[in-house]
This record gives structure tokens, sequence and C-alpha cells, in this order.
């Protein structure tokens, strides 16, 4: 393998990943390592304020882990972009889908111009080496339901930014100065990405292009009222909720199709058909049976059909233990969602749904720090064993992204193990 040309690695990983996405079995389970923005700083030798802050420390980063991880048993650029979910900006600019290719993730210095209230930041409001964080926020009464479902873009752009965002509520003087600044922010983020994809094709790993996607109850508890009090709204405000959630239903479905480019035109940029639109969900955990059925599966449903309908292919991480709705997963179709798993036993997952999902998921984040290399090695083995077949599996690593507790020889067990359990 270490022999290969890139233009010949590049297609081998591609066809093995394209298999996988499709629910098909390759010559072997694709490994993907997504290392948490504190690991993959410390390991380049650098701080994750200087990863989060540099788009030069950017690449350097990317660099750093496609050189030395670029050996067979790895198929994607084991790389993350440094940056914290902000779909409230996606959805404040889906009107200008140029904008909104970029606007899924808060960067760094779109923080500092920004000055938002839902994050923290090493260097900033944390220590150096710290992992950024998404705090959340309550930018909403409950009494504004109502206006929040009569004009969901109105409401969000004249209402919830300026509270959210301390840079809007300041006078043009400061404002126009600091949104000319954003703009030059954005074509950095925008050519940085575009140097880490030419890294990533050099070294001959393939790019898949990602739109964005939201469950609306989500928005709701993670931009606007916090979960604790999202949870108390459905027992206090059912009418409201509900009304919300259907008027910001459509509004998500176009933020999913200014994300999200055709088949044809990913085709031509990066040598693909498959599409992926990356679903992050939250509140699912928290909520009793009841509630997920009435309040929030029906509008993700909707969302997840939209990325469907436009010939994509929904990639749902499902955050915390999803076992309870593991069913409603058969309500979509068969083998074109890839669902990646958190707290899931992958185990249970497969039993319940077959070949019905793509499935993705990894060992658990304590076994990569505390485990030794051999224990990491031996229960990879298993896993790959035991949740492999018939296909349609992508070895994630980790349960989740790996953080800088994470013994780097652990994740090299995992690769090992790929490369000796995880074939068919």
């Amino acid at each position: 393998m270490a022999a290969l040309e890139p233009a010949e690695l590049l297609r081998e990983r591609r066809e093995r990943l394209e298999k996988a996405y499709a629910n098909r079995a390759p010559d072997r389970v694709p490994l993907t390592l997504l290392p948490a923005p504190d690991l993959a700083a410390s390991y380049a030798g650098l701080t994750t304020e200087e990863f989060c802050f540099s788009w030069e420390a950017q690449v350097r980063v990317a660099e750093k882990w496609g050189s030395d991880f670029n050996v067979e048993g790895v198929d994607s650029l084991p790389y993350f972009v440094p940056g914290l979910e902000m779909y409230l900006l996606l959805l404040a600019w889906v009107e200008k889908p140029e904008v909104a290719a970029w606007a899924r993730f808060l960067m760094g210095p779109f923080h500092d111009i920004l000055q938002d209230k839902y994050t923290k930041w090493p260097g900033r409001e944390l220590a150096p080496t710290a992992h950024p964080q998404f705090t959340g926020g309550k930018f909403m009464e409950a009494d504004e339901y109502r206006f929040l479902a009569e004009d969901p873009l109105g409401f969000v752009n004249e209402r919830v930014l300026p509270r959210a965002f301390g840079l809007l509520s300041r006078g043009r003087a400061e404002l126009y100065p600091a949104l000319v600044k954003l703009g030059v922010e954005l074509q950095n983020f925008s050519a940085t990405m575009a140097k880490v994809g030419s890294l990533s094709a050099q070294l001959g790993y393939p790019s898949f292009p990602t739109g964005w996607g939201y469950a609306p109850l989500d928005l709701i508890s993670d931009f606007l009222r916090y979960p604790t009090h999202t949870m108390l709204d459905l027992r206090r405000h059912p009418d409201d909720v509900k009304a919300a959630v259907e008027s910001l239903t459509p509004v998500l479905r176009r933020c999913v199709r200014a994300s999200t480019p055709p088949p044809e035109v990913a085709e031509k940029a990066f040598g693909t058909r498959t599409v992926l639109v990356f679903f992050p969900l939250h509140l699912n955990e928290m909520l009793p049976p009841k509630l997920f059925e009435e309040f929030y599966w029906p509008s993700l449903r909707e969302v997840v059909q939209e990325a469907l309908s436009l010939g994509a292919k929904p990639w749902i991480f499902f955050e915390g233990n999803f076992t309870p709705f593991l069913h409603y997963l058969e309500d979509l179709p068969k083998g074109r969602v890839v669902a990646w798993f958190e707290r899931t036993d992958l185990r249970r997952a497969r039993e319940a749904l077959g070949d019905h999902v793509v499935l993705m998921g990894g060992l658990p984040l304590s076994l990569l720090m505390h485990g030794s290399r051999e224990k990491v090695y031996e229960e990879a083995c298993k896993l790959l064993t035991e949740v492999k077949e018939p296909g349609g599996f992508i070895f994630a690593g980790g349960q989740a992204s790996p953080t800088a507790a994470t013994r780097i020889e652990n994740l090299w067990a995992v690769i090992e193990a790929t490369l000796a359990c995880g074939r068919y």
C-alpha cells in the first residue's frame, strides 16, 4: 500500500468508502479517524488556541496528521475542522447560498469578531490548551414562540442575533468595519478549506462534499431556549412549541438545499457522486418516547427526507444513547442513511436494524484514553467481527472524536485491528 501513488491511493480509498456509503461490502471496513481539536493540535506540537485561531496552523495540523497516518488502514484525512456548531448563522444566511455553504461552523476568528455568547474558546474564555466549548444560550422567552412561528427568519435576524452576538447590538460605526472583516475571514476560511482539500488529494485521501442539516427542535433547544427550558416548554407550552417547530421545518429544509451540492456538481469537483448531509442530534436522548414521537421525530424526518430528495445521504450523528428509538429508523429508506452512533451499542443496533442503515461507530473514548494497546486491539477486533457483516459499516475508531487524553499508540492499535479483522 505504501508504494502506491497518491492517485491510486485516492481511487482505492474512494471506492472503499463509496461502497460502504452505498450499504455494500468493500474489500475491508473503511476506517476514519477524526481527532478533536485539542488532540489534533497537541499531536502537531501546537496549542489548541493556535490551531483554532490561525488559518496557517490549520493547514499544518492537517498535513501532520495526514502524513503521519497516511498508511494502509486509514481511508480519510485524519482532520476535523476546529469549529463549533452555529447553525443559526446558516439559518440567517439561507437566502445567500454562496455564503451558506461556509456558514455551518463558527470558527475562532469569527468568534472574535461576532462576540457570540454561545461558545467559549481556548486562549479567550478558556485555557490555551482547552477544547473549544459550545455552551448554548437562552435568547428567546417563552412568550415569543408565537413570533418565531409567524416569521422564523425575521425573528432570528431581528431579535435573536442582536441578543446573542455582541457585535450586532452595537452602532453602525463599529458594525460595518467588523462585518467587512468578517467577510475577509470567511474568504480565509474558504481558502484554507481549499488548501486542506488539495493537501488531502495530494496524500491520496478522497473528499466527500457535505451539506448541513438540523432537527428543528434541536435548533430551539441549542440556540434559543437551552435544553432545560425547552423540556419545560414541551409540558407548559406544547402548542406554541409545535407551531414553532412546524414553521422552522421548511426553513431548515431550505438550509439543506442551500448547503448541499447536487451529485453532478460533486462529481465534477470531487470525482464522486456521493454527497453527505450531516445532522448532529442533541435533544433526542433527553426525551421520553411520547415527546420524541410528538415533537422531535416528525419534523426531523421531514428535513432528512429533503436531503434524500436531493440525492444525498443523510449522515446522522446520534449523540447519547439512541437505543429506545432505533425502530424509528425503519421509517427511512433502506440503505440510504448513515447512522453514526455515539453511546448506542453497535451490536444491538445491528441486531435491531440489520442492513437497513449504514452503520458507523467505534470504541468508547475511555478505552482509547486508558486502555492498553493490546486491549484496544482486542476490543476493536471483537467489534469489527460482530458488526461488519453484511457490509455497510464504517469504523470511526472512537465513538466520538478522540480528545487530547487519547493515547496515540491506541489509534495505531485501531488501525492494526482494522487490517487484521476488518476484511470481507
